[in-house]
């Protein structure tokens, strides 16, 4: 079966948070960053989406089940940050 190459903001969405947890295919990334470059939402919404990731990842830990309230406010201030400059 043949791949297309140019994919719709549907399939980018669903590659975009599949890179997120290393499970898209090299060929699959390649799609998502040609149309990141012709879709500046889908853009965004990758750079939102990396953000929250990256984030998530150094102020929740396996051992802890809940984020504690100032934990919260913290986390809740460096998005608004990143994401409303």
């Amino acid at each position: 079966m043949r791949k297309k190459i140019i994919i719709n903001c549907d399939e980018a969405t669903e590659i975009c948070d599949k890179s997120q947890y290393c499970e898209a295919s090299t060929f699959d990334k390649f799609r998502l960053s040609i149309h990141n470059f012709l879709c500046k939402k889908c853009h965004l919404y990758s750079e939102q989406n990396a953000l929250m990731t990256k984030l998530f990842k150094t102020h929740v830990h396996p051992e802890k089940e809940h984020l504690k309230q100032e934990e919260k406010e913290e986390l809740k201030k460096k998005l608004e940050e990143n994401l409303y400059p």
